[in-house]
């Protein structure tokens, strides 16, 4: 893990990141991406001011088309202060890698992987499509603890690259691989990977992230309930590669991995992660009230307000009615701003 952004570096990244976006005047957002011009003009937030806080905007007379008043007088402004502390909530049991991964992934996690890999094994053997000659034949009902060996091995394939994941399981001394052999059957393998499951198959609905929100559940839940987030997050996308065929692929030019699922992710300058959201393209994400990019601003931080934080964030997501939101929510907000999103006072944007 490197060492953490100093706010001079955090600063310095965040003025240079308009040319990483692309988000200059007359410039896609990309496939599937929901700009802010769906934004009402008209919008108007009202002001919500603490008791203990003194007066946040002066009372000057300057009104712009945008509907907000604006000062040229330094404000009066009382810090809020943090109020909660940067530290883990539960403590793993040890300090090895291996005691931090059972404060991850602990049972409950392997108990549901287990429970829906078996129900969707026995629903393929009673389906019989496979006939008698299927390998689901063979499927014998997993557990925890083979679970977790079946992880591991998964993990070791990070490690060692072949071309398939039967050659694991090669008994030619140019692959030489007994390891994988000894804690788990080639056959019982690929039969837990033909069947790996997070969620009741036959549960049918229009969410197209079913098959893993479970998971993306558990990981937010869990970094909520094992560690309090510090003072200073940031969000930004992230790319998982994916070249197949999937309805809401995305391309994003200036990033390593260029054609993937995006995720929205909050995480510190250590590069902890906090929380995840997957972009799936279904318009769920928007509201009579938020465009798409204040919606995921405003729903990764649900739980984190409140408290004297500061987010971090690019002019893909910054707006002056989105610092609005989150400043009657006790946050700051950080970023640079795009100068032709709608919405965005003149007053603000203008060079002159």
């Amino acid at each position: 893990m490197g060492n953490p952004m100093t706010d001079e570096e955090l600063l310095l990244m965040l003025e240079n990141s308009d040319d990483d976006f692309g988000l200059s005047s007359g410039t896609d957002l990309g496939e599937g991406d929901s700009g802010d011009d769906d934004a009402d003009p008209e919008w108007k937030l009202p002001i919500v001011q603490r008791e203990e806080d003194n007066q946040i905007i002066s009372d000057v007379p300057i009104i712009s088309t945008s509907g907000y008043t604006w000062s040229n007088k330094q404000p009066l402004v009382t810090r809020i202060p943090f109020s909660k502390s940067k530290e883990f909530k539960v403590f793993p049991q040890g300090n090895e890698p291996i005691d931090y991964f059972n404060l991850l992934f602990d049972d409950r996690l392997f108990e549901l992987i287990v429970n829906e890999t078996n129900k969707y094994a026995l629903q393929v053997f009673l389906s019989g499509s496979g006939g008698s000659s299927s390998r689901i034949t063979a499927w014998k009902h997993t557990n925890i603890q083979e679970m977790k060996v079946f992880i591991g091995l998964l993990f070791h394939t990070g490690s060692i690259r072949v071309n398939r994941l039967e050659d694991y399981w090669k008994t030619s001394e140019l692959f030489s691989k007994n390891f994988f052999r000894q804690h788990m059957n080639r056959n019982h393998f690929m039969l837990i990977v033909r069947n790996l499951h997070f969620t009741d198959n036959e549960n049918h609905d229009n969410n197209r992230l079913n098959k893993i929100e479970p998971l993306v559940k558990y990981f937010d839940s869990k970094m909520s309930d094992i560690y309090e987030a510090s003072e200073n997050l940031a969000l930004d996308e992230s790319m998982v590669l994916f070249r197949g065929r999937l309805v809401f692929r995305q391309y994003i030019k200036n990033k390593r991995q260029k054609y993937g699922i995006k995720l929205y992710m909050l995480t510190e300058s250590s590069g902890l992660v906090h929380r995840i959201m997957i972009y799936s393209g279904q318009g769920q994400d928007t509201s009579n009230d938020f465009t798409h990019t204040e919606y995921v601003v405003v729903k990764i931080m649900e739980g984190l307000t409140d408290c004297g934080r500061s987010l971090y964030m690019d002019n893909y997501y910054n707006s002056v009615k989105l610092a609005h939101i989150l400043l009657a929510k006790g946050t700051y907000c950080i970023g640079t701003l795009c100068a032709n999103r709608k919405g965005n006072p003149k007053e603000i944007t203008s060079k002159n």
